[in-house]
């Protein structure tokens, strides 16, 4: 037990330091390497009825304006630091509650270790303040929830997550697909998510929002532009990249591959490995296949390979597999690619996808594995 108060406490160390290190920067030089003023300027924009996409780096549904609000009513950098402190607070929740989804991970060392790959892929997204942060965070709640087959909670955080990207659409159809019992909650959900920005503005102007947005998604996916670590930012790299027309064919088949892994998997698994592979698959195909990737986009899989590789070393006695999802997930932070970038320029462009690529196969073998008797034991006990 004094042991377990020991890992806690570490674990707990180690989250508060990177949060206080970090929000030192950030008060130290709150306009440089953020991403809140165009989440500012988009508030401002609604306030005056200004259209929110034109010259504009905002790419998200107007929702995410009345999420944003109350960050942006205090004062600039007082709101910039809260809104981080939450972000990163919900990924840490988010993290013990799928640590805790099974009894064979309740142990503080796992959390130790899981929050060591978790935390280093996180440090990017929170010195810019990206809403990938909470994105990440929600997918994390989702995939707890459902394990616990808890339908509300899940359904406000797969919404929730549409709120903060409209990237949130591919985790919640393929959430959609296998859990039944939440249908009819999301179909509630997204009544309400359409609803809601009629009801502080003019139709016409909230319909012209709607289709702007649409469009400004669509133009972003024919983006050719070689500074983002997508799929097609791994081809780039090496002489290859596609068009737009066929870089969208590509999203689409990887998609459905996507699709079909995920109908496979909840055939085969059962809970909280089938919610982890829902984040999984969805995480992966999020980050190789959005035509805007950025490399702190990687926190949405880093809590899910840290937790891959605390199951792989500890519980499933495979060191090799498990050393390597450590390597990979810290791997995917920017302080090694930082590093490495002095000396190649694409570095940052190419290896977080080659990981996600490696990352996705690794799926994909404990989708189709042949059952290990024993460990099969230990999941009717705990995992499961």
């Amino acid at each position: 037990m004094k042991l377990q108060k020991t890992y806690r406490r570490i674990a707990y160390a180690l989250w508060i330091i990177a949060v206080v290190v970090v929000l030192t920067i950030v008060i130290l030089s709150p306009y440089k390497h953020t991403d809140t003023p165009s989440y500012h300027e988009a508030v401002e924009r609604w306030s005056l009825r200004e259209p929110l996409y034109l010259n504009s780096g905002f790419y998200y549904f107007p929702q995410f304006i009345f999420f944003f609000m109350p960050f942006h009513c205090l004062p600039f950098l007082p709101g910039d630091v809260l809104w981080r402190v939450v972000s990163v607070a919900l990924l840490f929740w988010g993290l013990r509650r799928i640590v805790n989804s099974t009894d064979l991970l309740k142990d503080e060392r796992f959390f130790l270790y899981a929050s060591l790959v978790a935390i280093s892929s996180a440090v990017g997204a929170l010195r810019n303040g990206q809403a990938n942060l909470i994105f990440g965070a929600l997918g994390l709640h989702a995939a707890a929830s459902v394990a616990r087959s808890r339908w509300w909670s899940a359904s406000l955080c797969l919404i929730g997550a549409l709120v903060i990207k409209p990237l949130g659409l591919v985790m919640l159809v393929l959430a959609l697909i296998v859990y039944g019992p939440i249908a009819w909650r999301l179909a509630l959900g997204l009544i309400i998510f359409l609803t809601v920005p009629f009801l502080f503005a003019d139709p016409t102007y909230v319909i012209t929002e709607y289709r702007q947005s649409v469009l400004r998604l669509l133009t972003s996916s024919l983006n050719t532009e070689h500074r983002f670590a997508d799929f097609n930012g791994l081809l780039r790299s090496i002489g290859f990249g596609l068009t737009g027309v066929s870089s969208q064919i590509v999203r689409i088949g990887a998609g459905i591959v996507t699709m079909v892994l995920w109908v496979v998997s909840a055939k085969r698994t059962s809970e909280p490995d089938r919610a982890l592979l829902l984040m999984g698959l969805a995480g992966t195909y999020l980050t190789l296949f959005n035509p805007m990737t950025q490399g702190n986009s990687y926190v949405i899989v880093g809590p899910v390979i840290a937790i891959y590789a605390v199951r792989f070393l500890w519980i499933e006695n495979s060191p090799k597999i498990g050393w390597g999802l450590i390597f990979m997930g810290i791997s995917l932070g920017p302080l090694p690619t930082e590093i490495i970038y002095l000396i190649d320029a694409n570095f940052r462009l190419w290896w977080r996808p080659l990981m996600m690529i490696i990352f996705t196969a690794f799926l994909t073998y404990t989708i189709f594995r042949t059952e290990d008797p024993q460990l099969a034991r230990l999941e009717r006990k705990g995992w499961s």
